[in-house]
This record gives structure tokens, C-alpha cells and sequence, in this order.
């Protein structure tokens, strides 16, 4: 019996260690394989390294980028002009307008608001067949007088240059005041127009203007009429807005 314990006993200490021996070499073998593995990893990346990332690298290191950007950012900046797109001018309006509504000014200044180079469709409105200004648009009246207190228009001035086409566009305007019984005036594209010619043109205007708006019956507004047939055709009324009701009628200065 004691020599079956003793049998036994030698077992389980080979077995023993038989297995320390194998857990030993097992572990020998799983660092001998993993440094392999390492090297051969370390190996192959390096051969897999892009040679052009590598010089991107560097050149990011060595701060060239933004070298690269400071100069593309000066070329940029030294084509660009120093100058402004737009300049403001030193006068408004070219000489010819601005001299004549300086003396306008002076002549008119206190019995009307003076507008320049108004379009047409701003103030007149085609008939109804017509429809919408089909022939205003694109076309204006050098200065438009405005009585100061109604906002209404008093008459029109047309600078006329010389040639065919702008008296072809001052007999439209001519055409278009007259069936709108307003006045238009005209005078020469020059420079030289003085206070007292535009004054003596604007005679029959300032002859208008000190009529009383106020229907002498009834107190209410009255506007401009025309007459167009009888006696009195083509002379030109104050009429009390509420004609026939009312009888206001006023006559005015006419105009050639």
C-alpha cells in the first residue's frame, strides 16, 4: 500500500511538472512570436509610408504653410487696386442744368418746388384704352414747377439741344402737355440763359400762380379746364370741383 502512495505521488509530481515545463515554453514561444511580429509590423509600415506625406509633414512642421498662405494673401492684396469703384463728382448735374437751375432757382425759387429730369409716367397716366403708359416710360421733362402749397403741376421746361431727334422728343412733349392743358416751356442746351429770360418766360406761370385756388362760392378746391368749345374756346378757367353744382368759375392767363 505504501508503495502505491509513493507510485502515485511521483505521478502527480511529473505531471506536475510536465505542465509547468509546458506553461514555460508556451509562454517562450508567445514573446518570441509577438517580437517577431512587432518587427515585421514596424517593417512593413515603414514601407507603406507615403514619400509625399512624409515632405507634407515636414513642410507643415517647419511652418511653411503659413509662409506659403502670408504670400499668396500679399499677391492677392497688391493686385487689387487701391482705389474705390465709385467716386462721387464734384458737381451735380453737368454744367448746362446745373447753371440753369441755379438761375431757376433765383427766378422761381419761392413760388414753386423745381424737379429735374422727371420721368413722364411719374406725373401723367394714359386713358384707360391705352393701357399703362405703353409710351412714357424711358422718356422725362428736363424741370418740372410745382406749386409749393397743392403739390399740382404748373408747368414744364424742356432744355432742346440741337439735331433732328430732339426736336423730335421736344413736339412729343409739346403734344403730351397740351392735351394734359399744361404749359411747356423751352429753352437752348447752352449755358449762358439768363435770370431775366426765365424770368420773362415764366410771366404767364407767375400769373397763374397768384390766382386764388379757394372757389370764390363755395370755399372748395378748384382745378384747370380749358374750354374747348363757344366763345371762349381754348381759354383757360379756374373751375370749382364741384361743377356743375356749383358755378365757381374763374378765368386765368392764357398761354401761346
Amino acid at each position: 500500500m505504501a508503495w502505491f502512495i509513493i507510485f502515485i505521488s511521483i505521478i502527480i509530481v511529473f505531471v506536475m511538472l510536465f505542465r509547468y515545463l509546458r506553461k514555460r515554453e508556451m509562454e517562450a514561444f508567445r514573446e518570441a512570436d509577438m517580437s517577431v511580429f512587432e518587427d515585421f509590423k514596424a517593417k512593413r509600415e515603414k514601407k507603406l509610408v507615403d514619400p509625399i506625406e512624409l515632405k507634407a509633414k515636414a513642410f507643415l512642421a517647419s511652418g511653411g504653410a503659413k509662409k506659403s498662405m502670408t504670400a499668396t494673401l500679399s499677391a492677392q492684396e497688391s493686385s487689387q487696386p487701391n482705389e474705390s469703384a465709385y467716386v462721387l463728382k464734384k458737381d451735380l448735374f453737368d454744367e448746362v442744368h446745373r447753371l440753369f437751375y441755379e438761375n431757376l432757382e433765383r427766378v422761381a425759387g419761392k413760388k414753386f418746388r423745381i424737379f429735374v429730369s422727371v420721368p413722364l409716367h411719374e406725373f401723367i397716366r394714359t386713358g384707360p384704352d391705352k393701357g399703362n403708359e405703353p409710351g412714357l416710360r424711358g422718356k422725362h421733362v428736363s424741370f418740372l414747377l410745382c406749386n409749393k402749397n397743392a403739390m399740382t403741376v404748373a408747368c414744364g421746361i424742356q432744355l432742346r439741344g440741337a439735331g433732328s431727334d430732339p426736336d423730335r422728343q421736344f413736339n412729343f412733349l409739346k403734344e403730351l402737355f397740351r392735351q394734359i392743358e399744361k404749359p411747356l416751356l423751352d429753352f437752348p442746351l447752352v449755358s449762358n440763359i439768363s435770370e431775366a429770360e426765365i424770368r420773362e418766360n415764366l410771366q404767364d406761370i407767375f400769373a397763374e400762380s397768384d390766382l386764388a385756388r379757394s372757389c370764390p362760392r363755395c370755399g372748395r378746391e378748384m382745378m384747370m379746364r380749358k374750354a374747348i368749345k363757344g366763345k371762349n374756346a381754348g381759354k383757360k378757367f379756374w373751375v370749382c370741383t364741384e361743377f356743375p353744382s356749383c358755378k365757381g368759375i374763374t378765368r386765368i392767363g392764357r398761354f401761346s
